[in-house]
């Protein structure tokens, strides 16, 4: 006993007289390294912090970052001239990023800054724009340079702007007046995938392929997708007389959508989806048709970014031919299907809400139909205290491609058959409760 708490004791010793000597090794390497970065540019008291200095930190204004797809840490870690704070209730200025893809495949980002406090009547809008073939600093060095220039209005109240310079890089009398674009606004992109993964008793091979064509204007929209989906999933078990049986399971999908829009007004557009698909699970050896549609956005269409309200409304004729014979002994068959949707997403400083209600039956019997409804609430509700709720619900009642020869157990437990069902859902909802300092400036990448 006596032998193991004196192991013990020298143990500790041990660690920490290691951990001191590693204390005062860091401590000597950051003052040397400080000295000689002085030594090498002398001009300059803090090597870390050589743009955006700012003289009077009571200059500075407090920043709440509510960022939704862009680049908070890389923001925070490249903006000295303001102090971003942990909660709303703490800012002078809420800045609001939101994002969504362009037709040539880029990001266009709208920037919506609120001013508080003495701050309260600047409020402005911002967008940035990024192309496709951008890379991912270029894309989020943009997106930094815009967030910068909208600070200015607010600093342009203290003395923060004492500390900038503007200068202007490009060059006005370089940029051509009209630029021809030998492609028409047409984007073309090809890509396939696959993966393998598996174990001693079981092995899953996936192999994707898929073609996305985009055309757009201010006044039409194309859109062609096409996408061809392999799984084979095998398992291998074993009986009392450790026999080995083989199971394989292979699903696969392929579908080509397009769709067809043309911009009546502010609120109104016109145009048709279109497509094909085929897929083991569902029972359908072919389906196609063509759905003309209309919709109406109950605020304009620019205002997306922030607040987006549509009805939408289209009838789709389609011929079916199925695998193998339905339950309702059908080997193929005509439909008219009729759709109507309601979509709703609103982007608020207190947080988001989005909604959607679609319905869908059969002309030829109306009993045969689907509803579904989803709904996405994320909502800060004192400071410090934020809640999510994020649900879908559907009700079904239109499986018309069910096979008669039904699902055997092994088909069920691989999921590689389509089953009857009533209903589905999907429910996820939780709370956050933060609190502590009001900053949160400062990013730490280590480990």
């Amino acid at each position: 006993m006596k032998r193991s708490l004196f192991s013990l004791y020298d143990w500790y010793v041990l660690v920490s007289n290691t951990f001191n000597l590693f204390i005062s090794l860091v401590i000597s390497i950051t003052l040397t390294t400080q000295t000689s970065a002085q030594l090498l540019d002398p001009g300059t008291d803090n090597p870390e912090i050589q743009v955006e200095k700012v003289s009077n930190p009571e200059a500075l204004i407090n920043v709440f970052l509510d960022c939704r797809g862009c680049r908070e840490g890389f923001i925070k870690s490249e903006i000295g001239f303001v102090k971003f704070v942990r909660d709303m209730a703490d800012a002078e200025v809420h800045l609001i990023i939101t994002n969504r893809r362009t037709a040539s495949g880029g990001t266009q980002y709208q920037l919506t800054f609120l001013g508080y406090q003495s701050y309260a009547d600047m409020d402005q809008n911002l967008t940035y724009t990024s192309f496709d073939s951008d890379t991912y600093d270029e894309e989020r060095n943009g997106l930094l340079k815009h967030v910068k220039l909208g600070f200015i209005p607010y600093l342009s109240k203290n003395d923060a702007l004492n500390d900038f310079e503007l200068e202007y890089t490009g060059d006005l009398r370089g940029i051509p007046i009209d630029t021809e674009d030998k492609w028409n606004n047409w984007i073309f992109e090809i890509g396939s995938n696959g993966s393998i993964n598996g174990e001693e008793n079981q092995k899953t091979l996936v192999i994707e392929n898929r073609i996305n064509i985009r055309h757009t204007t201010e006044t039409w929209k194309f859109r062609l997708w096409f996408n061809n989906n392999y799984r084979r999933r095998t398992f291998t078990t074993r009986d009392s007389l450790n026999n080995k049986t083989y199971d394989e399971f292979i699903t696969e999908r392929q579908y080509i959508y397009g769709q067809l829009v043309y911009s009546l007004s502010e609120h109104w557009s016109v145009g048709t989806y279109f497509g094909g698909r085929s897929s083991t699970r569902e029972n359908i050896d072919l389906s196609y048709g063509i759905a003309p549609t209309v919709e109406y956005s109950f605020y304009p269409y620019r205002e997306f970014a922030r607040r987006e309200v549509t009805l939408r409304y289209g009838i789709n004729p389609q011929k079916v031919f199925y695998t193998e014979k339905t339950i309702y002994g059908r080997t193929e068959e005509t439909l008219f299907e009729q759709e109507l949707n309601f979509n709703m997403d609103y982007t608020k400083p207190w947080g988001s809400l989005k909604a959607s209600m679609e319905g869908t039956t059969y002309l030829h019997d109306l009993s045969k139909n689907r509803f579904n409804v989803e709904f996405e609430l994320s909502m800060r509700i004192i400071r410090g205290l934020s809640i999510f709720v994020n649900s879908e619900y559907s009700i079904i009642n239109n499986q018309l491609s069910l096979s008669a020869g039904g699902v055997t157990d092994k088909e069920a437990i691989a999921n590689t058959r389509q089953q009857a069902t009533s209903y589905s859902y999907r429910i996820s909802a939780g709370f956050e409760i933060s609190f502590g300092s009001i900053y949160d400036s400062v990013v730490n990448t280590r480990f």
